[in-house]
């Protein structure tokens, strides 16, 4: 494993979310009885303004997880099989990035640099998204499938994925205007990624990497993606979030 069953003693020992369990990137979810995990998976977001940014910072990036995990699916089996209807449904998940995107970096720019980017500093001085193991395949995977269905079929992606760059961007311009990374800061770019800052940042994000079964997978993915819903109709950032996430929950 990679990351502790409870709450880590180091840092945001007040963000109450389920450690959030994946295989391996590449490894596959473990058949199982139809709904043999029926243990309630329940997330609530705080009242407090600062501890819901925290909240959203943490719960957006496990709903990046999950979303990184269906397009490197998806991308996979784009390359091997073309279908228009997956193609549709992979460009939903860059839009559905984009809101996770958002959501986490929802924050004020003061209490990204007093609250969330300190816990950071504090937990590594080079953390980095880069770290990010589920990630990493991505653009490889989405160059490889627009090669296979040709610029025409693969317009849906592109058209969504450019996007998502924007809105990656946009947060980041937001929240550090003008100023270096983490890692950039800590003189580290040019050095490549370790098994070890992989490890770092699951750990960082409350994710243990394990044996996963479809179930339980299924129960934790439904709870993150309704948490969020929830919360977005709560307290709305832009009309289209939502439907864009209850659109992805019910096609998926």
């Amino acid at each position: 494993m990679s990351a502790p069953a409870c709450l880590p003693a180091w840092g945001h020992t007040w963000v109450d979310l389920p450690v959030l369990r994946l295989p391996m990137p590449g490894a596959e979810l473990i058949p199982c009885a139809d709904r043999c995990f029926q243990i309630p998976i329940v997330i609530n977001a705080p009242q407090d303004p600062v501890q819901r940014a925290v909240h959203r910072w943490f719960l957006g990036h496990h709903g990046a997880f999950l979303v990184w995990k269906f397009l490197s699916d998806s991308l996979d089996r784009l390359t091997r099989e073309p279908d228009s209807q997956l193609v549709r449904l992979t460009a939903l998940g860059y839009d559905a990035y984009s809101v996770m995107l958002a959501y986490s970096g929802s924050c004020s720019r003061e209490v990204y640099e007093d609250v969330i980017r300190p816990m950071m500093v504090t937990f590594d001085p080079a953390f980095s998204g880069r770290w990010a193991r589920d990630y990493e395949p991505l653009p490889g995977l989405l160059r490889r499938a627009r090669a296979a269905l040709g610029p025409v079929a693969a317009e849906p992606i592109s058209s969504a994925s450019k996007a998502n760059l924007v809105a990656h961007k946009e947060v980041m311009r937001r929240l550090v205007p003008g100023g270096p990374s983490l890692l950039r800061e800590s003189g580290r770019t040019s050095v490549p990624t370790t098994d070890a800052e992989r490890a770092r940042f699951d750990e960082f994000f409350l994710v243990s990497r394990e044996c996963v079964c479809v179930s339980r997978y299924q129960a934790h993915r439904t709870a993150i993606l309704s948490a969020i819903g929830h919360d977005l109709a709560k307290h709305p950032l832009s009309p289209e979030y939502g439907e864009t996430l209850r659109t992805f929950a019910t096609r998926l």
